[in-house]
């Protein structure tokens, strides 16, 4: 990373897409020294309900899995997983953009608007307003993949993830963010799966690959200020 964050703030719709899409990196950034905040805004996997299965609250699993990656701030807000297009979007820009005031982050990460996930396409907008130029202290946005979300948007004809930054981390970064994702109980699936641990390893070894390193964390860099 050219520029180290002096603060970072990652702001995703449920918990475990902060783990998928840059749990490494966020490994990698707290034994650094980076602060790092981290803003979901719902609290529950409500969207299982449809399938027939329980409903559980994931906050001690955030909680948890924050604390293996080195994250010291967590706010979690209670709206319902799949149902984020029922609030406004002025609703969720105002609640990203109080915690950009209160934590004044450098740095963000979010999801991409590639994701089919209509709740990662609202979060990631909202993040991308809160931090916008002449309005914030953010010198640079960059949002990750969070397979399996990105895969089906990829699949479903929405514009590609197309990242231009690749984050190199280590084998032990790599299992923090693997250890954090255990966490989330059934949220980790079988083989093939991305969502897999298998699937985990295979995309760090395969954005690894693409830099000739063994492995890596991929991402969209929307805007950077030197």
């Amino acid at each position: 990373m050219d520029r180290m964050p002096g603060k970072l703030l990652i702001v995703v719709a449920h918990g475990d897409d902060e783990t998928l899409g840059a749990g490494a990196t966020t490994a990698k950034l707290t034994e650094a020294g980076v602060q790092v905040s981290l803003l979901v805004l719902t609290n529950d996997d409500g969207s299982r309900a449809a399938m027939g299965q329980r409903v559980t609250n994931r906050v001690s699993a955030i909680e948890r899995a924050a604390k293996i990656l080195g994250i010291e701030r967590v706010g979690i807000r209670e709206f319902g997983d799949n149902r984020l297009d029922a609030e406004s979007q002025l609703e969720l820009n105002r609640i990203v953009e109080r915690e950009v005031r209160d934590f004044r982050p450098d740095t963000i990460f979010t999801t991409s608007m590639s994701d089919l996930s209509m709740d990662h396409q609202l979060v990631s907008r909202a993040a991308r307003i809160a931090g916008r130029p002449g309005r914030s202290g953010v010198r640079e946005i960059r949002c990750f993949e969070t397979r399996s979300a990105t895969d089906c948007g990829e699949a479903s004809g929405l514009p590609t993830f197309a990242p231009n930054c690749w984050e190199v981390v280590s084998a032990s970064h790599l299992e923090r963010k693997i250890e954090a994702l255990r966490e989330y109980g059934q949220e980790v699936e079988n083989w093939p799966s991305p969502r897999s641990e298998r699937g985990v390893r295979a995309l760090a070894e395969y954005r690894g690959s693409q830099i000739t390193e063994e492995f890596a964390e991929a991402f969209e860099l929307l805007r950077t200020v030197r």
